[in-house]
């Protein structure tokens, strides 16, 4: 079949420039419920390269909403068997894929892409993949679902509220996986236990991979207005919620005081590093962070005054963030 056929349709449509999207780059992190209707729905419409990020294997759970899957792929590497259909789908596309954590893709593989979608299920996930596109300037799609309820967000670096300013997830159902792990996963959280399964259905995974796709292309090809940019799905009763969110200025991801790196935490003295660091957690939501100063991370057990000084620079890691978070120690006593 001629490549002019294969896009006429969508070239009918007023601003449609398939060049444009024959040129563009998509990251795709996660190719499941979600991510493979929005890979499927990408890969048909002629995106240049589609890079896929999953570190998950399939599981039979999968089948009932996962498109690209089939019996015979259990057990095998998402991303691989996904890149593989896709080809079928689409051949003229360039496909890659990376069977690993996002964490341990390369930044310059993010720093190549057009628009980043994160079809994730845990909050860990969003705001890590939300850090990244800060750090590399470049627009992501966030999506979840959670049985017949879904939610879809636009961040655009800097311009539009990012996942820390306002982390609007309806339900934290809607962020948590929702099927038990494949085998990469269990052994990555070393769970033996049979994990909760959490209602999910193709219809969703349809409706909400569809609006991320939508708002891709939309972006890519600059044709109408970004989603702004929140919105939540109500299948059940049909109905759409749109939320504007206004960036916060003291959001330590994207707000302007962490810019001016001018924003200062209070450290007692006599107070352990752990101490310190428990109530950093607290404050930035953190799972388990680390202090780096002068290069070097501080020892849990040490004391802060023997450990920092006023106006020293520290900065914040954490396998949550992509970026570490940048503030100024001020010295207090209790």
């Amino acid at each position: 079949m001629p490549e002019d056929k294969r896009y006429s349709r969508q070239s009918l449509i007023p601003g449609w420039d398939q060049t444009t999207l024959d040129s563009s780059t998509v990251i795709l992190v996660g190719v499941g419920a979600i991510g493979s209707y929005v890979a499927t729905i990408l890969a048909s419409s002629g995106i240049g390269k589609l890079v896929i990020i999953e570190f998950d294997t399939i599981e039979l759970s999968n089948l009932n909403r996962q498109l690209l899957f089939r019996d015979e792929d259990l057990g095998k590497p998402k991303a691989e068997v996904a890149s593989k259909r896709l080809k079928e789908i689409n051949p003229k596309i360039e496909i890659e894929f990376y069977h690993k954590k996002m964490e341990e893709v390369n930044v310059s593989v993010y720093e190549g892409a057009d628009v980043i979608i994160g079809c994730l299920d845990t909050f860990i996930g969003r705001r890590w993949i939300s850090s990244m596109a800060l750090r590399v300037k470049k627009p992501l799609i966030l999506g979840g679902m959670f049985a017949f309820l879904g939610d879809v967000q636009v961040i655009i670096p800097y311009k539009t509220a990012c996942f820390e300013c306002q982390p609007l997830v309806s339900d934290e159902e809607l962020a948590q996986a929702c099927t038990p792990f494949g085998e990469e996963r269990k052994k990555e959280r070393e769970e033996e236990e049979e994990e909760a399964k959490l209602p999910a259905v193709a219809t969703l995974s349809s409706i909400i991979g569809g609006m991320m796709a939508q708002e891709s292309l939309k972006l890519i090809l600059e044709l109408g207005a970004p989603l702004e940019n929140y919105m939540f799905y109500d299948g059940l009763n049909n109905a759409t919620t749109i939320i504007p969110l206004a960036r916060t200025e003291d959001c330590p991801a994207c707000g302007e005081l962490y810019k001016l790196e001018q924003i200062e935490f209070i450290a007692h003295p006599t107070e352990t590093i752990k101490d310190l660091l428990f109530r950093l957690a607290l404050t930035y939501g953190l799972e388990k962070p680390d202090l780096m100063v002068e290069g070097k991370l501080l020892n849990s057990e040490s004391i802060v005054e023997n450990q920092l000084k006023e106006k020293s620079i520290a900065y914040i890691l954490d396998k949550n963030l992509a970026k570490p978070i940048k503030i100024v120690i001020k010295i207090e006593k209790l």
